[in-house]
């Protein structure tokens, strides 16, 4: 997950900062904004995104779905923008 392109709304900013809560356990708790994922095939990422766009709301490219040999888990990239 790609957390150079996620736009960390100010209240998970203020709650992370108010409760003295890690990155790592904002981004296992909490949602960070992100109402809803949209999973496609790679071809297909910029059609469907210029939809969403087009269609008023606000897009972000947050990373790749790769096959593994273990266990379902998520490889963080970057670092969580916690403002203040």
């Amino acid at each position: 997950m790609d957390l150079t392109n996620l736009v960390l709304p100010p209240v998970f900013s203020w709650l992370a900062q108010a409760g003295g809560i890690a990155p790592e356990e904002m981004l296992r708790a909490f949602n960070c904004g992100i109402g809803m994922a949209v999973v496609v095939a790679a071809d297909q990422a910029e059609r469907v995104a210029d939809a969403f766009a087009d269609a008023g709301e606000t897009v972000m490219h947050l990373g790749v779905i790769e096959p593994g040999t273990d266990a379902a888990h998520v490889v963080y990239d970057g670092a969580l923008a916690i403002q203040g």
